[in-house]
């Protein structure tokens, strides 16, 4: 087991190298981005609850304005008020939700997959901020490539990398991806999978977080 305060340390040293800063649940900006993001699945008729996204829903917002501010202020009604949160902070954050808590293998694994979305608003690419995207193509080839280092690191903590992909592939049925799209991120999934059951990594993210618990007297 990962002890939990080993892995918060770890966590935010991770999050801090990537010019990126992690937010607890408890922290009322969290309680702000909630408010919007379930907001915007209301309006949209999503079916997602408030508290499903209080509850279960980590979130990662651009900071400094640049193309994914832009394109984050381009989602209907809720955007320009979630690029202006973002904004307001000054860099990227992951707003991590109460269940990515559960234990530190949980939010290793949750950490890794936001750092896949904040090196995206990093390079500027296409914007993927918790539940939205614009397009769902972009939803599937952005999210599923985050899924495959989450997997990894749950792979590494002791699951079983046919429980890890589904469980992958389950999740993403929670983003309004079409069968085109389901199509496409299934493949990344499985592609990720091969990889990790024939190196044991995805990513190199397994490999650095093993030298970083290993500085925390872990072993992974």
């Amino acid at each position: 087991m990962i002890p939990l305060d080993v892995a918060l340390r770890v966590a935010r040293k991770r999050v801090a190298a990537a010019g990126a800063e992690l937010i607890l649940p408890d922290d009322l900006r969290r309680v702000a981005v909630v408010g919007l993001v379930a907001a915007g699945h209301s309006l949209q008729g999503t079916g997602i609850t408030s508290d499903h996204v209080a509850q279960l829903v980590t979130i990662t917002l651009p900071g400094l304005p640049g193309v994914a501010s832009d394109a984050l202020r381009l989602i209907p009604v809720v955007g320009p008020a979630l690029a202006s949160l973002g904004r307001a902070n000054g860099r990227s954050a992951i707003y991590l939700s109460p269940v990515a808590l559960s234990s530190g293998e949980d939010l290793l694994a949750t950490v890794e997959h936001e750092l896949g979305h904040v090196g995206m608003i990093a390079v500027g690419g296409l914007v993927y901020c918790g539940v939205y995207l614009l397009v769902p193509e972009a939803r599937a080839g952005g999210e599923a490539p985050c899924y495959g280092a989450s997997m990894a690191v749950d792979v590494a903590c002791g699951m079983p990398l046919a429980v890890a992909a589904s469980r992958a592939k389950r999740s993403l049925g929670g983003y309004g991806l079409d069968a085109d799209a389901t199509a496409l991120a299934h493949a990344i999934i499985d592609s990720a999978a091969a990889s990790i059951a024939a190196t044991g990594d995805c990513g190199g993210v397994v490999a650095e977080l093993r030298a970083d618990l290993l500085l925390e007297g872990v072993a992974l």
